[in-house]
């Protein structure tokens, strides 16, 4: 075994990570670094940060089987292999995975063209270059009309003639190219799948080959799945008794998609709902989606397409809600998705990384409840499934607890600081970090560039303010490491140079590095590690909470004969979450726990008066969605 390895079998950590298409890159070194001394136990991320997160989980899965460490070690080369390039000239292997679909070849080159320009109006410039070029018939036929103008009616007529056929005869064009192919090609210039005489695999076979040799596995053989994950050795370790109620599963990853049908987030695997429930109750809970076999192929390779046919079952009418829902003469064609254990993870990190309009939207089905037919019942419309940053570009909020068992850590993404020559920050004191993030847009030295980055901010601040505001928390900005890129690194700059891409995966080991620094230091330690600061402020941020939400409660709760009144209605059959009345025993346990809420309150609201812990910024302790 690998002596550079250490991670003992009880040290475990969770992992997110943000997204950024090409800022992926930064990924690969920092996780073999941080799995050299922890075992990953829970994994998450969206868009390419899902891309990472699912390659992560699955070396842990090999090594949690076999003790090899060769996930983590080909995780540590995909820079170096992504870099590479068949010519000095030629585009990278990163650039290679991106490839269009004859409808969409023409706008692809568009976008290529103006990859890695410095500037708003550099990228302008070779965006109208491209376009040009690509749409050379459009051009040649503005330029001969704009000739013939010149020679009828001189050089000015001819140089508005030319300008104006050109911009029309273009535009023209490019609203067919994307009205047409675009829309049909799901909303994507490529669909992740490789085109044929390319000789490069694309996206997705590249992806779910690099996710099989990363489990010990190979193409051929079945994809892995959540399930496999989750029954993975190696968890809880010996000797350690799980507490009531905590999360089974040996290794658990997740991944965001934004469900753009429905305009939220949905994180996969998705729950089943309670199946301690009975009845409708249960039925109520189940999240169900459908395919369309002809619909998915074009998007996975064939053997993944095979595994999710054959553990995918028609569409049935829940007994439960046989009144409402479709009929199965309605659904027919539609598989209903496997079950989470059965469900494949290269899948749900395609369904995270849809960039918009760079890589095609995954379309899935699901029961309309807003729509009515003459029958009163429902009908099957069609979800599309695009790019997990747009809903929570760094959801580092995956895995918390209110007090952690052991260190969840993120690695954000970042646009380098002006005056600032660290490219990593992980905050060492408690008072260090909760200061705001700054788009510079206004400081700009071009108007053009100033608009530009307007329109960016505006874009960015709706998909990332709350990620941008939980990381400024105290027990979250301690254990979030921030890693900056140049504006030629990352994002949308496909052909980076090999030397760049190696660069920004360094930084990541760097920004690993920074993290066992701070939670495992050397002994003896001059003073607490990260770890110990973090378990304490946690602590001193849920007191804190409490202290604050509590008179609340006990206000709410203090008058006995307002709430006896509410279980008498409820005894009677008027119970909310119930589809049948409350029983004694029910009404008795509520009883019980009302008065141990008041207990509480009283008991723990003198002692926090005595434990003035300052949370900055100040936190709140809200009901929500779970995502």
């Amino acid at each position: 075994m690998d002596k550079s390895y250490t991670a003992p079998t009880d040290r475990f950590c969770d992992l997110v990570m943000k997204g950024g298409v090409t800022s992926g890159i930064v990924y690969p070194r920092a996780i073999h670094r941080l799995a050299q001394h922890y075992r990953f136990k829970n994994i998450g991320g969206s868009s390419a940060g899902a891309i990472a997160a699912a390659v992560t989980a699955a070396a842990e899965y090999q090594r949690r089987h076999s003790g090899s460490h060769a996930g983590f070690e080909l995780l540590r080369g995909l820079p170096e292999s992504l870099a590479q390039r068949r010519s000095a000239r030629g585009p990278s292997r990163l650039l290679r995975l991106f490839q269009p679909q004859p409808g969409t070849k023409r706008l692809f080159s568009v976008l290529v063209c103006a990859l890695n320009r410095g500037g708003t109006g550099s990228r302008l410039f070779h965006t109208v270059r491209g376009l040009l070029l690509a749409y050379w018939p459009a051009t040649l036929a503005g330029l001969l009309l704009g000739v013939a103008a010149w020679r009828d009616s001189g050089a000015l007529a001819g140089l508005l003639t030319l300008l104006l056929a050109c911009v029309g005869l273009v535009l023209g064009c490019v609203f067919r190219d994307v009205t047409r192919h675009v829309s049909a090609n799901g909303f994507g210039l490529c669909n992740g799948m490789s085109e044929p005489g390319h000789g490069d695999p694309a996206l997705m076979p590249w992806l779910h080959e690099t996710i099989q040799r990363a489990a010990g596995r190979s193409a051929q053989d079945a994809p892995l799945t959540f399930g496999d994950l989750w029954r993975a050795p190696g968890f809880p370790p010996p000797g350690v008794t799980l507490p009531p109620m905590s999360e089974p599963h040996s290794i658990h990853l997740q991944m965001f998609t934004t469900n753009l049908s429905h305009g939220r987030p949905y994180v996969f695997p998705l729950e089943e709902g309670d199946p301690s429930q009975l009845g409708i109750q249960y039925a109520a809970t189940r999240q169900r989606l459908f395919w369309r076999p002809d619909e998915l192929a074009p998007y996975l390779p064939p053997d993944v397409l095979a595994w999710l046919t054959a553990r995918s079952r028609a569409y049935t009418v829940d007994p439960e809600r046989a009144p409402w829902d479709p009929s199965t003469a309605d659904g027919a064609g539609l598989l209903e998705i496997p079950p989470p254990q059965d469900f494949p993870i290269v899948l749900a990190a395609r369904m995270s990384l849809s960039f918009p309009l760079l890589i095609s939207a995954v379309p899935l089905w699901a029961i309309d409840y807003d729509s009515k037919e003459g029958t009163g019942q429902r009908k099957f419309c069609r979800c599309w499934f695009s790019d997990g940053g747009l809903s929570s570009n760094f959801p580092i909020h995956m895995f918390d607890s209110l007090v952690p068992t052991w260190p969840t850590f993120g690695i954000m993404l970042e646009p380098k600081l002006a005056g600032r020559p660290n490219m990593i920050f992980l905050p060492d004191r408690y008072w260090y970090g909760y200061g705001e993030r700054w788009q510079r847009f206004g400081e700009l030295p071009r108007a053009g560039s100033r608009m530009g980055g307007f329109l960016l901010t505006l874009v960015r601040t709706m998909q990332e303010w709350s990620d941008n505001t939980l990381s400024r928390m105290p027990g979250v900005r301690d254990r979030v490491v921030r890693l900056r890129l140049n504006p030629d690194e990352g994002g949308l700059n496909l052909d980076m140079s090999a030397e760049t891409m190696v660069c920004v995966a360094a930084r990541g080991e760097e920004a690993a590095q920074a993290l066992l620094a701070r939670y495992l230091p050397a002994e003896p330690a001059p003073r607490p590690s990260g770890w110990d600061e973090q378990r304490w402020v946690r602590l001193g941020v849920l007191l804190s909470l409490l202290h604050k939400r509590l008179p609340d409660v006990r206000h709410a709760l203090s008058d006995a004969a307002e709430w006896e009144a509410l279980i008498a209605l409820a005894r009677s059959g008027h119970a909310a979450g119930f589809d049948r009345a409350i029983g004694e025993d029910e009404a008795h346990a509520l009883r019980e726990m009302r008065a141990l809420l008041l207990r509480f309150a009283d008991e723990l609201l003198p002692l926090a008066e005595r434990f003035p812990f300052v949370p900055i910024p100040e936190p709140e302790l809200r009901v929500r969605p779970a995502l």
